[in-house]
């Protein structure tokens, strides 16, 4: 069946991370057209359960390449990026008849680039948030299609819990971009204002993980929650050109119930029991 004569839009889909396979899977079950899915060929996040994006792909048929060997497909209605972890080259971008957009996990014009929960946490925001917008020339820099806001507690989230509670709504953006396009809504292209644009670079986020020498506890254990996301280094202190990770006290204790469970069946399966 055609795409005229299915009504459904087609795609092209490029992204990572767990959210991005939730996100394929929806088009998939509302019967969008998936001309390509564009993984990245860099960054993989092997600790998460369940299948990647490459995997999932394969068990739905999609075509799946690399961007540098994406072939010719012909226009099709949209271009996504779901968190995808490289700029879309424009020869891609421009196949798309109605809009080429990126789905970012942070509220923009003031959180684009690195380390976006982290410093949500450190400068103790009261609101977060995601971000649907066109392509730009670089990274996070295109007009807005929509911001989608919520409230946070920075003083209880750590940098992990914050990428759930934005990937969370990040889908739910994504369910109301899907629609809006089903229903031939033409998208949004709000210009982000110049003054209020921030990025931050990888090479600007990473010396942000150290404490600083004469920081207090709350401030130790603001920065300890603000980086801390498994597998990646967290926060830490320098002594002597020497590194100390520090652990949060809101997870201490419960880092070591996996571990216990581990230990029991361990003991368990000596036995048989």
């Amino acid at each position: 069946m055609s795409d005229e004569m299915s009504g459904k839009p087609s795609i092209i889909f490029m992204g990572s991370k767990p959210a991005s396979v939730v996100a394929l899977r929806h088009i998939v079950a509302r019967g969008w057209d998936v001309k390509a899915v564009c993984v990245s060929g860099t960054v993989s996040h092997p600790w998460y359960p369940g299948p990647n994006l490459k995997e999932v792909a394969e068990e739905l048929g999609l075509s799946i390449y690399k961007q540098a060997e994406m072939p010719e497909t012909g226009p099709v209605d949209l271009v996504v990026s779901y968190m995808f972890r490289h700029l879309v080259k424009p020869h891609i971008a421009q196949r798309a008849t109605k809009a080429a957009v990126n789905f970012h996990a942070a509220p923009l014009p003031e959180y684009g680039g690195w380390g976006t929960y982290n410093l949500a946490i450190l400068e103790q925001k009261k609101e977060f948030g995601c971000t649907c917008h066109h392509l730009g020339e670089g990274f996070d820099d295109g007009p807005l299609v929509k911001v989608r806001r919520f409230p946070i507690e920075p003083e209880e989230l750590t940098g992990f819990g914050l990428e759930g509670l934005a990937q969370a709504e990040m889908l739910r953006l994504f369910s109301e971009i899907v629609e809006m396009v089903e229903q031939g809504v033409e998208l949004p292209s709000i210009p982000q204002p110049a003054h209020e644009i921030r990025y931050n670079s990888l090479e600007e986020f990473l010396p942000m993980k150290r404490i600083p020498d004469d920081a207090d506890a709350e401030t130790a254990d603001r920065y300890a929650r603000a980086f801390w996301f498994p597998p990646y280094e967290g926060a830490y202190y320098e002594t002597n050109g020497v590194r100390h990770e520090v652990i949060p006290v809101s997870v201490r204790e419960t880092l070591g119930e996996p571990l216990c469970q581990d230990v029991m069946q361990n003991l368990n399966a000596v036995l048989g029991q």
